[in-house]
């Protein structure tokens, strides 16, 4: 059987432990003497270094916040002015309609107008020849009956030959 010392496994040798405690002070004074401060300044200007990134980051995101501030902004702005210019057409187009639609009613009602003084000079006219042509067929029906005086049945009978004589000819 075999026999396994425990006590000796669990409690360690004390002249092992002393020389391993001595070689971790001495390993702990090597670096502290020369390590110590080169590390720490290593750390402490790394420290720094990502102190001033973290600091130019937050000025960086400041900044493209303002920047996009301002260009939401400036699109407000120009959505406005944009509105604003659309509208002012909007006016100026539907004034210029409304002049134009009411120059061509002008113009409309002046050619009605000089159609209708028209029409009446036509109708002036053609009534003066129609009154000059009764006037001419009196007269002329007047010389007839002059000329050959006679009875009523004999006028009569003049006046239906000249109408006749008047259709013909028209």
């Amino acid at each position: 059987m075999i026999t396994i010392d425990v006590i000796g496994q669990l409690i360690p040798n004390p002249i092992t432990m002393l020389t391993q405690l001595c070689s971790t002070l001495v390993l702990f004074l090597f670096v502290k003497k020369f390590l110590w401060t080169a590390v720490t300044n290593f750390i402490d200007r790394r420290s720094e270094a990502m102190q001033n990134d973290l600091r130019l980051s937050a000025e960086a995101k400041k900044d493209a916040e303002a920047d996009r501030e301002a260009a939401r902004a400036e699109v407000r702005q120009a959505r406005e002015t944009s509105r604003k210019i659309l509208e002012k057409v909007k006016d100026e187009s539907e004034v210029l309609r409304t002049s134009i639609v009411n120059q061509a009613k002008k113009e409309a009602e002046l050619k009605i107008e000089a159609a209708d003084r028209a029409i009446e000079a036509q109708k002036k006219q053609a009534h003066d020849e129609m009154v000059q042509e009764m006037v001419s067929v009196a007269m002329a029906a007047a010389e007839k009956l002059m000329s050959e005086k006679a009875d009523a049945q004999d006028d009569a009978r003049i006046i239906e030959e000249y109408v006749r004589d008047v259709k013909g000819q028209a």
